[in-house]
């Protein structure tokens, strides 16, 4: 349960600063993605760092940082959603969903083959990976902004 305390505290004041963030800079993708990205890069660090660390302490502590970090914008991504489609917000928060509970089968099992196969340090390595693919994605994000299409 180490990991997780960080999280407990940084998934509601993350949703708090994006707002912040959204008042004071006016600007969404500021807010949403910048504040996504922002947590994913340290998150990222923290996790870079845990493979060459020989202490049980330090890497629980590293653990619990680098979740926290991950849990920063947990709000974000669902006010995204609401940000760019409102009318649909049930709909892909659905989605949403269905993306994320199919993550939490896959991850251990995928962790579970990754140790066996190349060692402890090859889960912090997946997850630098899966950080760093996150951090590109949202770099695409516009929350608020819909393409409008042309009426006939």
């Amino acid at each position: 349960m180490i990991p997780w305390i960080g999280a407990v505290f940084t998934a509601y004041f993350g949703g708090r600063l994006s707002d912040w963030l959204r008042t004071k800079t006016g600007n969404l993708w500021v807010a949403r993605s910048g504040l996504s990205i922002f947590g994913m890069i340290l998150a990222a660090i923290c996790f870079l760092i845990i493979p060459t660390t020989n202490s049980v302490p330090m890497i629980m502590f590293l653990m619990m940082l680098g979740v926290a970090f991950l849990f920063l914008p947990n709000a974000v991504y669902w006010a995204v959603v609401i940000d760019t489609a409102p009318k649909n917000a049930g709909t892909y928060g659905g989605i949403t969903h269905f993306f994320v509970n199919s993550a939490t089968i896959i991850a251990p099992t995928l962790t579970g083959i990754l140790v066996s196969s190349y060692g402890y340090k090859s889960m912090f390595i997946s997850a630098v990976v899966s950080a760093v693919i996150g951090i590109v994605a949202m770099i695409f994000v516009r929350p608020g902004y819909k393409k409008m299409s042309k009426q006939a």
